[in-house]
């Protein structure tokens, strides 16, 4: 796999932006490289997109935008950055569109983000068919098999802490879901009305808007793609779609919303089309039985592992003679 793609540079530029491995281009569950990547694609930024970074040191540093000495790391800096650079979306927006812009992204980072990293980390059939499978694909099975579960509890955690309703009683996962996806479904439908019949959202020209909603219909159209019951072909390219999915209730309302799925669908060709492949194409026999290290049961995991391990060095050390067993 090419581990450094150049992305519209230019002979006057030498800005490397790293994001994390994929075989697909793009990472689904890394909402910040995508936020970053549609941006840059948007603004036809002059970066060297690299995929070389694979440490868990290296990972927890990503996106980073590196300038000549100068590094930016995370959405806001690096799109500061770029802004700074002129290569900022947002040059020809008016006042009032620059407010509407601010309170659209804080809209989708508090109602959207919740409930999409739920549906990827805190659903155990999602994430066990899904979301392990895809943030194991680039590194060796035991640094994945940890790395994983890791970021699946603090996305959880995270997703548990910035619910207000936490804060005053105790309430289980499926309430908490329940509530998650509501407020999304709300705010998905008043994202649709905003949009219209427009090409995007904010003053019909691309914004940063564009760049977080996209990163946030990506993993649910994805695996609705992969694991849901209706035709990518048809959804997002003819703009109209009657049926359901049978994969999940906030992917089925977004089904709903044929102009957000348009929209997703148009970026997605323009800018992604290597990964936009993964929707149309059929996985592979091998894909399908693929038995991933990943799974919903981690502690149980950890323990059968663990034995694993520990019988496999006794084994070698009694073969190497570095201990022995006496009788009598």
């Amino acid at each position: 796999m090419m581990m450094r793609q150049s992305v519209f540079i230019t002979s006057d530029s030498a800005m490397d932006l790293f994001v994390p491995p994929s075989s697909e281009g793009i990472i689904p569950f890394d909402f910040d490289s995508v936020i970053v990547l549609c941006y840059v694609y948007l603004g036809r930024c002059p970066v060297a997109v690299d995929y070389s970074l694979t440490s868990d040191v290296s990972l927890k540093n990503l996106p980073l935008l590196r300038h000549g000495e100068l590094e930016s790391r995370g959405v806001k800096d690096i799109l500061t950055y770029l802004r700074k650079q002129n290569y900022g979306l947002e040059y020809s927006v008016t006042d009032a569109e620059g407010v509407q812009l601010a309170a659209l992204v804080s809209t989708i980072e508090r109602q959207i983000t919740p409930a999409v990293e739920w549906f990827m980390w805190g659903e155990d059939e999602v994430f066990t068919r899904f979301t392990g499978k895809l943030s194991t694909k680039s590194r060796n099975c035991l640094s994945s098999f940890y790395l994983t579960h890791r970021w699946r509890n603090k996305k959880i955690d995270a997703v548990k802490h910035a619910n207000l309703s936490q804060s005053l009683r105790t309430i289980s996962d499926a309430e908490l879901a329940h509530s998650v996806y509501n407020t999304a479904r709300r705010c998905l439908t008043t994202l649709s009305y905003i949009l219209g019949k427009n090409r995007y959202i904010v003053g019909n020209k691309p914004t940063a808007v564009d760049a977080y909603l996209f990163a946030r219909m990506w993993p649910l159209l994805l695996y609705e793609s992969r694991h849901g019951t209706v035709d990518w072909t048809h959804v997002g390219r003819t703009g109209v779609y009657g049926g359901q999915s049978a994969s999940h209730p906030l992917i089925s309302h977004l089904l709903q919303c044929p102009n957000l799925v348009s929209h997703f669908s148009r970026i997605l060709d323009e800018s992604f089309p290597k990964s936009a492949a993964c929707f149309i194409r059929n996985l592979r026999p091998e894909d399908r039985g693929f038995v991933n290290c990943v799974s919903a049961h981690p502690v149980r995991d950890c323990i059968v592992f663990g034995i694993g391990i520990t019988g496999l060095f006794i084994a070698y050390a009694r073969y190497a003679g570095l201990i022995g067993m006496s009788y009598g």
